[in-house]
């Protein structure tokens, strides 16, 4: 009788979106397998059990099939986040669900026999594990990785490890640092860049406006729209570069949707950082879709 080949189902817990896939333990991704639904994370806690409830099936059923020995669950989770005990802390999104343990509940409600694992990572430390693990920090032993989207997520590693804090989530958290009248965020989030393009162009009614929307504008020459990636570029190496300094950071990588337009940042963040001696490479992640789902099951072999 041939032995069946082991499967890892990944899920990425997005602020709008989740998104899973069954992986090889060589982190090779099915493609076919690759499923997203509404994560509805400022809903009841009935409608977010119920996604995850449909995700984690989806990616069963795709390894039965298949006839896969699925050997374990990894999520990458936004936080705060407890990892060992597998509570979501936050108060800005999936508030429903806050101080329930997850893991318990996923085995409920999908009758996922509980000698297959599930782990737990924080999105932003699930980012860069994967990109050290498969994508473009591979070659580097001190790392880091920002996250730009809704909210700014930031990991770091050491000696190729992932730093992280006394709940498990990233060591260091840089949305909070000061810039001008605000916090970091307020510049280079979601809102962030919105603010910057709404300043230059007064007279443009920005309700509605995402971020994309001044990507797709900034590739067909707009000069506002490439002047704020430009300027949020020069405002993230202006925060980062004593981090990177301190942390003797090689390898600084940028991920999340609004990283797509990456392009349009690098000049402005290698003009400020020329001078951290460390830093060799300045780039967007290998796989803006699954760098994730990349840590989310190096999360699950590494606890094998």
């Amino acid at each position: 009788m041939a032995l069946q080949m082991k499967s890892y189902l990944s899920i990425d817990a997005g602020g709008t979106f989740l998104k899973s896939a069954v992986l090889s333990s060589e982190g090779e991704i099915f493609r076919e397998s690759v499923f997203s639904v509404e994560s509805f994370s400022g809903g009841t806690k009935e409608k977010i059990f119920g996604a995850f409830t449909k995700i984690i099936l989806k990616g069963l059923d795709f390894a039965d099939d298949k006839g896969m020995e699925l050997r374990g669950v990894g999520v990458a989770f936004p936080g705060p986040f407890d990892i060992e005990k597998a509570i979501p802390l936050m108060q800005h999104k999936f508030q429903s669900i806050y101080g329930i343990n997850l893991r318990d509940v996923f085995y409920k409600m999908s009758g996922l026999p509980e000698n297959i694992p599930i782990k737990f990572i924080h999105d932003a430390n699930a980012v860069l594990a994967g990109e050290l693990w498969k994508g473009n920090a591979k070659e580097f032993s001190n790392a880091a990785v920002v996250t730009l989207g809704t909210g700014l997520g930031f990991a770091l590693a050491e000696e190729g490890k992932l730093l992280c804090n006394s709940v498990g989530g990233p060591f260091m958290s840089i949305f909070q640092l000061p810039y001008k009248e605000g916090i970091l965020e307020d510049y280079v989030s979601k809102r962030g860049f919105i603010k910057i393009y709404q300043e230059l162009n007064s007279k443009i009614n920005c309700n509605g406006l995402e971020v994309s929307d001044i990507g797709k504008l900034a590739n067909n020459g707009d000069e506002n729209s490439i002047w704020t990636f430009q300027k949020a570029g020069e405002i993230l190496g202006e925060s980062l570069k004593d981090i990177l300094v301190e942390q003797k950071i090689e390898c600084l990588l940028f991920g999340g949707q609004i990283s797509r337009s990456f392009s349009y940042m690098k000049e402005p963040l290698q003009k400020v950082l020329k001078n951290v001696s460390s830093l060799k490479k300045i780039n967007v992640v290998k796989s803006i879709d699954y760098a994730a789902l990349w840590g989310a099951l190096n999360t699950v072999l590494y606890n094998e």
